[in-house]
Order: C-alpha cells, then sequence, then structure tokens
C-alpha cells in the first residue's frame, strides 16, 4: 500500500489553511461591520417581507451600486427613515458566506420572541374560536424550523413556540426558509416545556405530540374542536420522556412501514393540515 507523499499532504493542509483563513476573513469583515444584537438578512423577498413589518427593527440595506435606485424606491414607497451602504458584488459574497443574496442585504435586529404568558394575555378567548399552536421541542435545525414556520402560517396556525435552549436564533437562513412567514406569525419563546404545558392545559388546551411509536393515529385530529398544541420533536431523539408524560396525548401519522420516519418539517405541515379540515368545515 502505498504511502501519501509529503507533497500531497502539503497541498491538502494548504487547502486546510486557504479556507480557514477565508472564514477568519468573513469573521472579521461581520465583526466590524455588526453590532450588538444585529444580524444580516438576505435576498429580495426576505428583505421587502422585513420591511414591511413594523415590529422589525432595522438599520441599514447593502447593495451593489447598480442596485441602488431601486432600494431606493421601495424605501420612500414604504415611508422608512433606511440608509443605504454600497459594495460591491464581490463584497456582498464575503458577507453572506458566498450563499445566494440577489445583491442585497439587510441589517437588521432579531424579532422580540414572545413569552406564553404573553401570547395568552392577546387571545381573545371564545368557544367560536379555536386557538392553534406549534411547539417545538429542540428542534434544532434553523432549515426545519423555519420550513416549520411557512407551513404554519399557511395552514393558519396562531403562534409556534420553541425552546429558549437548543433552538436555533434567528439568522438569515432561518428567514429565507420561512419565506416571509417569521414576519407574519407570533413566535414564543418557551422557558420550560413541561411547565408551559400544564399552563396551555389550565386554558383548556389538549396537548397531543408526535410520536412514531404511537399507536393512536393523527385523524383525530380534524374532529378536535377546541384550543389544540401540537408538540414535535427532533428528528433524532424525537419528543424528550418528561415532554412525553406531559402531554395528553401521543399521535402517530400513518407512514409506509418500509420507511423510517419522515422530515420534521414535513411531519408538521401533514399534522397542520389535518387539524385544519375541522376549521375548514365551519
Amino acid at each position: 500500500m502505498k504511502r501519501k507523499s509529503k507533497k500531497h499532504k502539503n497541498y491538502f493542509a494548504h487547502l486546510e489553511t486557504n479556507q480557514e483563513t477565508k472564514e477568519q476573513k468573513i469573521f472579521q469583515i461581520k465583526k466590524n461591520l455588526l453590532k450588538t444584537n444585529q444580524i444580516l438578512l438576505a435576498g429580495k423577498h426576505s428583505i421587502l417581507s422585513a420591511l414591511y413589518n413594523k415590529k422589525r427593527k432595522h438599520h441599514y440595506i447593502i447593495t451593489t451600486n447598480e442596485n441602488l435606485s431601486k432600494w431606493q424606491e421601495k424605501i420612500n414607497k414604504l415611508k422608512l427613515n433606511l440608509d443605504i451602504s454600497i459594495k460591491t458584488k464581490e463584497d456582498i459574497d464575503k458577507l453572506n458566506n458566498y450563499k445566494p443574496h440577489q445583491n442585497a442585504i439587510l441589517v437588521t435586529e432579531p424579532l422580540e420572541r414572545l413569552s406564553m404568558d404573553e401570547f395568552l394575555s392577546n387571545q381573545k378567548f371564545d368557544s367560536k374560536i379555536q386557538i392553534r399552536l406549534v411547539l417545538l421541542d429542540e428542534v434544532t435545525d434553523p432549515q426545519n424550523v423555519g420550513a416549520i414556520i411557512r407551513s404554519a402560517l399557511a395552514f393558519k396556525m396562531d403562534g409556534l413556540a420553541l425552546s429558549q435552549r437548543n433552538s436555533p436564533k434567528e439568522t438569515s437562513a432561518l428567514i429565507k426558509a420561512s419565506s416571509g412567514a417569521i414576519e407574519k406569525l407570533p413566535i414564543i419563546s418557551l422557558s420550560n416545556m413541561s411547565r408551559e404545558i400544564k399552563k396551555l392545559q389550565k386554558y383548556d388546551f389538549n396537548i397531543f405530540g408526535l410520536a412514531g411509536e404511537s399507536t393512536k393515529d393523527f385523524y383525530e385530529l380534524e374532529n378536535e374542536t377546541g384550543n389544540i398544541a401540537l408538540i414535535l420533536g427532533s428528528e433524532g431523539k424525537g419528543l424528550r420522556k418528561l415532554t412525553r408524560e406531559s402531554v395528553d396525548s401521543l399521535i402517530k401519522i400513518p407512514i409506509n412501514a418500509e420507511s423510517d420516519s419522515l422530515n420534521v418539517s414535513n411531519a408538521a405541515s401533514i399534522a397542520m393540515f389535518q387539524l385544519q379540515k375541522n376549521i375548514l368545515k365551519n
């Protein structure tokens, strides 16, 4: 068996060093650019959705000279007092880690998340109005969380709740995956999942946890007429033990026995659609 030559070792070491240097430069650029609690939001659709949201605090837009007039027109139309910083496409590439950006970045701040108490105090509890919530039990992937936020808005959920710990912070990737839905759907921060479940139960919520090993199918969701909370766990671990013990019922989405499981964002969409059937009937 041939050993790798020093030449090959040096070549791969050189590649790794170049990659580290590149990442360090990007980190340094962002460090110099961003102040505390500021994030970068890239892409035309995500930026426009954010600009329409009066609850979000904006700082300035970064774009190319060729796109300056377009963004000035948008800012004027929305009557916003927002500066524009001109950069080259290459500069914007670096700022956005060489991911798609459509020649525009918004420097903004994450949205403030509600506490469960704040969310509940904003609700008008009425037997004719059904409140629907989605709770994520330590789902950590920003793409999945963003996709679930998008589906939650599409299926008329009233809010989405995330654990304070082991859940993604608001990033450009999460916002983009939500396709602007994060600007319109209340996002709730949960300090303690089991305690928040008990709180919801006191407000007459029925709590359903999705678990593949459950013997109960999710079909009954379309017959539920009261306040409902759906809880989904991470793809690897599923619902945590204490969460399982706290819910009113564990349900499963029936799938092909030859398939291991569904992606958590797909499972969330299917469950929310099933839950929405009852709303559509009334």
